[in-house]
């Protein structure tokens, strides 16, 4: 396994935790949908390391999964994506009021949903890989749902109080890591296979991009904290 898989996990965990003492120590019910967001990822995360076991052991277990249909870890990925833009809409329709958008992102993510599972009905293909394009659909639902909150920030009066609750943070370091990963994903078909050097340069700007994420989403969780701090001494 390499380091950096081991210390991606690392700040994954470290962002879960940190988005859960948030939600604990100010019991804000807008922010759980992300908490449980979080921690869907690490465990995913988590479980989808099992194919690094398979020459590292001589377990029975193991050797059963790696000759099964679900020795390769799509499958798990193929559950997560729904789940993920279901609950980011869930965590934004929480911080928003207008109903219009509420109706929006609620039929963006479902029909995400139902889209999944009826492409993966007809083709058969759910233990054999993802969904084709599935980034850059998702990058598409997930850009309309953030632009709707902040359509929203920005005509209300919570602008001028922005910088004190997660949701800002969590939306705009979510829309940039979805937008800027986006073009690395259109040219993995053209150039994985048949270019080393991009095969390197997307690994390494993969696993710099996800270690700014987990960092920025943790800040967004701790930082926040102290302004309810504040607020508890007056």
């Amino acid at each position: 396994m390499r380091t950096s898989v081991f210390l991606f996990h690392l700040f994954e965990l470290t962002a879960a935790i940190s988005a859960s003492i948030y939600w604990l120590k100010t019991k804000d019910k807008s922010i759980r949908p992300f908490v449980w967001y979080l921690w869907v990822i690490v465990c995913v995360e988590t479980t989808a390391l099992y194919p690094y076991l398979y020459d590292f052991t001589d377990n029975s277990i193991i050797k059963a999964i790696a000759n099964s249909r679900i020795r390769r870890n799509s499958w798990l990925y193929n559950i997560y994506n729904p789940i993920a833009v279901l609950l980011i809409g869930k965590f934004l329709i929480a911080n928003t009021k207008d109903l219009i958008s509420h109706k929006v992102i609620t039929l963006l993510s479902r029909s995400y949903v139902f889209f999944c599972i009826g492409y993966f009905i007809i083709t058969n293909s759910f233990f054999k890989h993802g969904l084709p394009y599935d980034f850059i659909v998702s990058t598409f639902v997930i850009f309309t749902m953030v632009m709707l909150y902040l359509r929203e920030l920005m005509r209300s009066d919570r602008i001028l109080s922005f910088y004190k609750t997660p949701v800002f943070y969590v939306t705009t370091a979510l829309l940039l890591w979805y937008i800027c990963l986006t073009p690395l994903f259109i040219f993995d078909s053209h150039f994985l296979e048949i270019n080393p050097e991009f095969n390197a340069f997307r690994r390494t700007f993969l696993d710099t991009s996800n270690i700014i994420l987990y960092s920025w989403y943790t800040f967004a969780f701790l930082y926040p904290l102290r302004f309810k701090k504040k607020l508890a001494q007056k």
